[in-house]
């Protein structure tokens, strides 16, 4: 396994990763019951965030020989979240999702519009997303993506942040030492609430 930092020419097999992670999660599922439907959003849509992060934040990929396993998105402080200037840059790119969500459109962007202004104030990390491909799952895929960034917020002092509509990952990420900031983020009338998650910085050597 390899790990290293995701080329934007690999923006679009780092979305395939990450829709396939993504699949069943909660947010995506309520807004888009539909599979296929789903996946018609969530690549493009992940792609986009993939290339945007590629080139203004930093995005890991993990590799192997048979391809890429897992990826993650990682805003350094002060890119998230995003500026007008790049939102307008990522509109071609978007362009398949708007036509793939239809109706649906506007509820998916209000739900980035609740989390980015959830995001606290002051430097942080900003975890966007994680995936890694159902087959390359349970093999410390994930840990590998979380730990290079990890490392350098303890380094820097300053604290990383992310947000998730799955209460399953709540026990996962706390593992690296998240806890739950706020239980429940309403971004849906009748849909899962997301979960905002706070990490502080660590000292070495610390546990």
């Amino acid at each position: 396994m390899r790990i290293h930092p995701l080329p934007a020419s690999r923006a679009a097999e780092a979305g395939d990763v990450l829709a396939a992670s993504h699949a069943d999660y909660p947010g995506f599922r309520h807004l888009f019951p539909d599979p296929q439907r789903r996946r018609r959003v969530v690549r493009p849509f992940m792609a986009a965030s993939a290339r945007d992060a590629a080139r203004y934040g930093r995005a890991l990929v993990a590799d192997d020989d048979a391809g890429m396993l897992g990826v993650a998105l990682w805003m350094p402080p002060g890119r998230f979240p995003l500026s007008a200037g790049r939102k307008a840059r990522m509109g071609p790119g978007l362009l398949t999702v708007i036509l793939s969500a239809g109706r649906a459109f506007p509820a998916f962007a209000r739900v980035g519009a609740i989390l980015e202004r959830d995001h606290p104030p002051g430097p942080a990390w900003y975890l966007q997303a994680l995936g890694v491909h159902p087959r390359a799952q349970r093999r410390g895929v994930g840990s590998r993506l979380m730990t290079p960034v990890l490392a350098l917020a303890d380094e820097a002092g300053v604290a990383c942040q992310l947000h998730t509509s799955d209460p399953a990952n709540v026990e996962y990420y706390r593992r690296y030492g998240f806890e739950v900031r706020r239980q429940a983020i309403d971004v849906f009338p009748d849909g899962p609430p997301y979960i905002g998650m706070a990490r502080a910085p660590r000292r070495p050597n610390a546990a």
